[in-house]
């Protein structure tokens, strides 16, 4: 059996220094300080370079208007697709993915209301990209640090028109088990 299972174990990351209106967040948030976020999904492999997989992640993050000092928690759930490509079979490699995802966001106040002039769930999708250094120590075990950043396209928001400047970004520490790996003793006529 050739496939793996991997875990999403810690992600953190910032993200700032851009003016977002009717996107992921309410529109009056102009200021982001602060998320984070984790998963859990399924990673094939017809081959040991080339790797699809199928994901669910969750996060949230906080967004502050800084001239009236209040701040919004949106939580948010995505879907995704990914091809990642582990390209040298040695212990140590360079990774990347591509990933193509369906993200849902709500948005909510400091009391747990929903912003006015903002919808209750606002759904995008979305194109993201990674890379970073993978480490396989030992036949069924993987430990990856990539840098992910996801760009839903806000401009298609479903309910909900802005523009497409949203991203989440940030460092991802993935522990992958790998179901099956072939032993190194293995003869050839068992």
């Amino acid at each position: 059996m050739l496939w793996a299972v991997w875990m999403q174990v810690a992600l953190w990351g910032e993200w700032g220094g851009h003016t977002s209106v009717n996107d992921l967040v309410a529109p009056s948030e102009r200021w982001y300080r602060f998320y984070g976020w984790g998963g859990i999904g399924a990673r094939f492999r017809p081959s040991k370079r080339l790797q699809p997989s199928l994901a669910w992640r969750t996060g949230r993050f906080i967004s502050q208007d800084r001239s009236q000092r209040q701040f919004t928690r949106t939580s948010w759930n995505a879907i995704e697709l990914t091809l990642r490509l582990r390209p040298f079979l040695r212990a140590f490699s360079p990774a990347a993915e591509l990933t193509f995802l369906r993200i849902s966001a709500q948005p909510r106040t400091q009391e747990g209301q929903v912003p006015p002039g903002s919808p209750a769930t606002v759904a995008a999708i979305g194109i993201g990209w990674g890379a970073g250094l993978s480490w396989q120590p030992l036949p069924w075990a993987e430990v990856s640090l990539l840098y992910l950043r996801r760009r839903p396209q806000t401009a298609y928001l479903e309910g909900l028109g802005g523009p497409a400047r949203d991203r989440l970004e940030g460092f991802t520490g993935q522990l992958s088990f790998i179901l099956d790996a072939p032993s190194q003793n293995r003869s050839r006529f068992q």
